[in-house]
């Protein structure tokens, strides 16, 4: 048929698409479904895309009405509109003038036998794209797929690529599809194919009535997604044939699989409902023989216990509700904007997140410093089109109604502990390994609970273990673990963490607590940085290191990896300085030139820093906020003396740090601490070896060594700090070299002859001087006992008294010392140096014995040194 005739192509593809479309459907259109948009994921693809190449839209829909739709947004974000469509026939969509055109090319070729000259299909779709206009083809048409299947000539794709081999430019597919809501797809459709029209399923073709109806009665708002781009040039270069007809296959195979992708990514696996999951676990073998087992063992009717084993999987089990996660983003969206300034995390992160999940279900493993993580971590994912996580939670949570909410929207919940317990582990286990087994993102926090010093804490093992044994059995065949750092300026339990590391019980969760709890939302609390670290794998961890233990080398890769993309944030570093300023009172002064050393070493090593501290001229701004923040939480004061008349005057920019408050803020120098480490070890290996007047390399690697060792228990060291030390630390040695503070040749180290230069090795030293007090005070209690067995809780009731009367008489000077975590891992240090043996008696009691007092008294000198170290 002629072009000049305003028809085209051989007559199957009806597919012209005129600028004017017929204005009644295109105003109903645009006022029926005006709420549906691109995000802003897909609108970056489609701008990237027109500024490199040729576009074609390649869709998952074959309605005209999506057609439509997809039209009006193209138009409404000035964005390359198609202007001809492959697979569909968008007829009655054109103005009247078209209409008329095609009818009479109809009568005069069928009834008058009028001869039109054809061009091919190919031709014209070379033409269009060589004149930089935008085709787009439906890769699941109903209605074409015979003609494509069984006459090859009819392949959209088939057009597109001999095209691309004519033509230099490359052409991009952007595949295309349209949410009408988020609902998860369900299994069991009782209505069959009618299903999916009526039904508020999230995608597939709908009538122009169904899809109003089903986006009117929908929770969560429509939206059209553009998934990963194709580059067609790359991919037919890179390809192992050169076959038309095979290179279409092939595409076609690869855009379906991104198809199914994105959809499981953004709507999660098919939802099984709650009974259906607790048929597959509670009928499942292990958890029968385990019924039968405990029968057998404890005289229990097996009726008994299958009402226990319900019980407990309603106790465990999530009910996942897209109406209560949109209730509950739309609470937390209202929360977030009101207590923090923002929330900062790289959206390229969450795109490599949503490509890894095509190797595996996501486990997702966050540190854990407050209670808002879960909540964030759902937040985000969902604001980024991603099907929010099945959520292990502490049993403590499920507390009406706050437990319902979270059921809800996706947390099962555990107990801290299965001591003691026989079917409920089981129980628990199986469940794990089902929804490993459908495929959901799990979240769970590999420390276990919160960390209360700021630190990342060592990991639990037991519920990675679940998830390994259940990949392991075959329930999936892999999983992808997502290391997560979750920082704030400052958290909401700040107070409490302070009474909870004194040894105070913590609260238990309750809605008193929680209303008690409200007044913590009427203010601000900075930022909050999310940063998540490169995926991996189970079977890449099983492969690359072989691992004895794979639970505990997956654990050791996750925190070491959470470590590494730990936020430096504006609170941290100058929270850090002031606390290293004095134990008592500070200048302002003092604290900008902390900051700027500490800073130094940052920047040298091109640690994660928040986007305030990259730039040197916020440093003034950024430590006024921090102790203006302070001041007006009353942890900080301004120094007032008595002046003229008795008076108090308030002295300019000097500042008390009542000793009390100190552990509120020593959460967020812990945070960072592990950055320094290689730094601080080398300084005080140096001032102890310039006491000594030692300036081997030897003797410095040996006390580097030692108190690596002293604090194996304390802080988590990347790998290879326990490989060769010298090249481990070779950062930080040039470091100090290049600062001036030593000299360093092949064989020796020592100190410069310079006060200032000591004074900065010393500065460094000090940021281990909480921990040295901290075990100091354990050797110091344990000295006088000999040979003694006495509980752990009785131990470190003892520990902690006798802190507080070492800190009152002057031998610590630091109240943060005074610490129930630091004691916990001095004895944990001591019990691996086989001075102190630990064993269980009952439930809950353990008994500590001391076997080895020469270790502790080696142990407690030691400490006297290096204590003698950073204070002189």
């Amino acid at each position: 048929m002629k072009k000049n005739d305003g028809v085209i192509t051989s007559g199957i593809y009806d597919g012209i698409i005129y600028e004017r479309l017929n204005p009644l459907l295109e105003k109903l259109a645009l006022v029926l479904f005006n709420t549906v948009d691109f995000d802003e994921e897909s609108c970056s693809r489609i701008e990237e895309c027109s500024g490199k190449g040729h576009v074609v839209y390649a869709s998952f829909q074959s309605s005209n009405l999506s057609l439509l739709i997809l039209y009006n947004l193209l138009r409404r974000h000035n964005y390359p509109i198609p202007v001809f469509a492959l697979e569909y026939n968008p007829f009655w969509f054109q103005d009247i003038g078209f209409i008329t055109r095609r009818l009479w090319q109809f009568f005069s070729s069928t009834v008058l036998g009028k001869q039109y000259e054809y061009v091919l299909d190919t031709d014209y779709v070379e033409s269009l794209i060589k004149d930089n206009k935008s085709i787009l083809f439906s890769l699941l048409s109903k209605r074409y797929f015979l003609k494509r299947y069984t006459e090859v000539k009819y392949d959209s794709l088939r057009y597109l690529i001999e095209v691309q081999k004519r033509i230099d430019e490359p052409i991009y597919l952007l595949p295309q599809m349209i949410f009408w809501n988020r609902n998860p797809e369900r299994s069991g459709s009782p209505l069959g194919p009618l299903y999916s029209i009526i039904s508020s399923q999230a995608t597939g073709d709908k009538s122009l009535l169904f899809a109003w109806l089903t986006i009117m009665k929908s929770a969560t708002a429509p939206f059209v997604r553009i998934s990963q781009p194709i580059n067609l040039k790359e991919e037919i270069d890179k390809a192992k044939v050169d076959d038309t007809r095979q290179l279409a296959v092939m595409l076609r195979n690869k855009l379906l699989e991104d198809y199914y992708h994105e959809k499981r990514t953004i709507l999660g696996p098919v939802l099984k409902s709650q009974q259906e999951m607790m048929e597959r676990v509670l009928y499942h073998p292990n958890v029968e023989n385990e019924i039968r087992n405990v029968a057998l063992e404890d005289g229990i009717p097996e009726s008994k216990l299958r009402k226990k084993a319900y019980k407990y999987f309603k106790e465990i089990a999530a009910n996942f509700s897209i109406l209560y996660i949109r209730l509950f983003e739309m609470a937390l969206e209202w929360m977030f904007r009101k207590i923090f300034d923002g929330i900062r995390y790289d959206p390229k992160a969450i795109e490599e997140i949503r490509q890894a999940a095509t190797r595996g279900p996501l486990v997702l493993t966050p540190c854990h410093k407050s209670h808002l993580d879960y909540l964030l971590l759902s937040y985000v994912f969902y604001k980024n089109k991603m099907a929010p996580p099945h959520i292990a939670a502490g049993v403590n949570l499920s507390f009406f109604p706050m437990g319902i909410i979270f059921r809800h929207s996706g947390a099962f919940f555990m107990r801290r502990t299965f001591r003691g317990l026989k079917l409920y582990p089981t129980v628990f286990k199986q469940y794990i390994k089902t929804i490993v087994s459908e495929g959901y993102t799990i979240e769970f926090f590999i420390e276990g609970g919160r960390s209360r010093t700021g630190k990342v804490a060592f990991p639990k093992l037991g519920f990675l273990s679940y998830i390994t044994e259940a990949i392991e059995e075959g329930y999936n065949t892999d999983v992808v673990f997502v290391p997560i750092s979750i920082n704030y300026d400052r958290i909401l339990e700040e107070s409490s963490y302070v009474q909870e590391l004194k040894g105070k019980e913590k609260e238990k969760e309750s809605v008193v607590s929680m209303m008690q709890s409200r007044k913590l939302l009427n203010r601000k609390y900075g930022m909050v940085y999310i940063n998540f670290n490169k995926t991996f794998t189970l079977k890449e961890i099983k492969t690359t290191l072989n691992p004895v233990n794979v639970p505990e080398s997956v654990a050791m890769n996750i925190v070491r990896r959470i470590n590494d993309v730990v936020t430096i944030t504006p609170f941290s570093l100058t929270t850090t300085a002031i606390l290293m300023s004095s134990v008592k009172g500070f200048s302002r002064e003092m604290v900008k030139n902390n900051f700027e050393s500490l800073y130094d070493f940052c920047e040298y090593k091109g640690y994660q820093l928040s986007d305030t501290l990259k730039d040197r001229n916020n440093f003034d701004e950024i430590i006024d906020y921090v102790i203006q923040s302070f001041s007006e939480d009353k942890i900080l004061e301004s120094l007032k003396v008595v002046g003229e008349g008795k008076k108090l005057e308030t002295m300019p920019d000097m500042y008390v740090l009542p000793e009390e408050n100190r552990p509120r803020m020593i959460f967020y120098k812990n945070s960072i601490v592990h950055y320094f480490l290689p730094l601080t070890f080398s300084s005080l290996a140096l001032r102890i070896m310039n006491k000594k007047e030692e300036t081997s390399l030897d003797s410095f690697r040996s006390e580097y060594v030692y108190i690596r060792d002293l604090f194996m228990k304390e802080f988590i060291y990347p790998e290879n700090m326990l490989e060769d030390v010298m090249i481990s630390i070779k950062d930080a040695i040039r470091y100090i070299q290049q600062k001036g503070y030593a000299t360093i040749t092949e064989n020796s180290i020592a100190i410069n002859d310079d006060r200032e230069n000591d004074a900065q090795l010393r500065f460094f030293g000090r940021i281990l001087q909480e921990y040295l007090e901290s075990y100091y005070v354990v050797c110091s209690t344990l000295l006088p006992k000999k040979r003694v067995q006495i509980q752990k809780k009785d131990l470190l009731t003892e520990i902690r008294k006798n802190g507080v009367k070492m800190y009152h008489t002057g031998e610590i000077t630091l109240s943060e010392s005074l610490s129930l975590p630091n004691y916990t891992n001095a004895l944990s240090l001591l019990r691996s140096e086989k001075a102190l043996s630990e064993k269980q008696a009952g439930r809950k009691n353990v008994i500590i014995e001391l076997i080895n007092q020469e270790t502790v008294e080696t142990l407690f000198e030691k400490i006297k040194i290096y204590l003698d170290g950073i204070r002189a």
